[in-house]
């Protein structure tokens, strides 16, 4: 198995300065294990070490990426699972759960354990779950470039690293929950889509219709419709309303243009339905929205 680089970790005691940010790094590191080693490998604390035979809980979550080699893993939730790969595992918060390499195999992976708010909500809101804590992410640039600056910056340090890393963590599970939606979808679809995407952004000075974009992808118009919503969370009209949405954003914070004008280049059949759409999605008029700047965004407290 390819062993090229040293094993390299690092644990990091959060500030309140990194608690606030949301999600802050508490650990992460390479781990090369060749076949037949010790696993788990000496110089972890022992908050964080761990015998097969019992598992462990940890207080924390956690990413782990298999680079080369196989292992397996197993929690209460998923049962024991065969990794090998380009397969990465999450591992949560008062969660029992064990892992290790093929012994006569090895392995090597990329990890990085992280808290806070963020991800918690992540977690609440279901796009991380304990339930599916093995992903067939496969070896995946996107996955894998995150993790290697991630380490860079650790032993740089540059200023506002921890920001940096954690800016990381959430691109390392965005871009694995992303190949995981792709491969299930797949590749045919995910072009589908993002041409059904592109066609609705030609579409912003009127009302798209919906059985030509269909018809030119060669689906139904149902078809269209439930991909659509699979892919993006939205019908393709609430996508073309939040496209014109935001060029409305932009035309009335870089133009002159007068709202009644805007309104007509959008499609809208008068200034009074636009100012009412736009209400209704940003909490202010168009003109007072223009005159004293876009509000502060308002998020749901969970």
């Amino acid at each position: 198995m390819p062993n090229r680089l040293k094993e390299y970790f690092r644990y990091l005691p959060p500030g309140p300065r990194d608690r606030q940010w949301g999600l802050y790094v508490t650990a992460a590191g390479y781990q090369p294990v060749p076949s037949g080693s010790q696993y788990p490998p000496k110089g972890h604390p022992a908050s964080h070490s761990f015998a097969w035979e019992r598992g462990r809980v940890l207080d924390q979550f956690g990413v782990v990426y298999i680079v080369h080699g196989k292992g397996e893993f197993e929690s209460k939730q998923t049962g024991l699972c065969d990794l090998d790969k380009g397969d990465a595992f999450l591992v949560f918060p008062g969660v029992w759960h064990r892992y290790r390499p093929v012994s006569r195999i090895g392995w090597e992976v990329y990890w990085v354990h992280f808290q806070g708010e963020d991800a918690q909500r992540m977690q609440r809101r279901g796009f991380i779950s304990p339930d599916e804590a093995v992903l067939k992410v496969g070896m995946n640039d996107a996955v894998l470039d995150p993790f290697i600056h991630l380490l860079d910056w650790l032993r740089a340090e540059p200023v506002g690293f921890q920001q940096m890393i954690a800016s990381g963590t959430m691109q390392i599970i965005a871009a694995m929950l992303g190949a995981v939606r792709n491969q299930a979808a797949g590749s045919h679809i995910h072009d589908q889509v993002r041409r059904a995407k592109a066609l609705l952004e030609e579409e912003l000075d009127g009302l798209p219709l919906m059985e030509g974009i269909a018809s030119e992808l060669d689906m139904s118009r149902a078809h269209f419709f439930r991909i659509f919503k699979e892919h993006t969370g939205l019908t393709p009209y609430q996508y073309h309303l939040e496209l014109k949405l935001n060029r409305a954003r932009q035309m009335l914070r870089n133009s002159d243009l007068p709202v009644k004008q805007i309104a007509r280049l959008l499609g809208f059949s008068n200034v009074y339905h636009f100012s009412k759409f736009f209400k209704n999605k940003t909490g202010m008029a168009p003109t007072p929205w223009r005159n004293h700047g876009f509000p502060q965004a308002l998020y749901e407290v969970d």
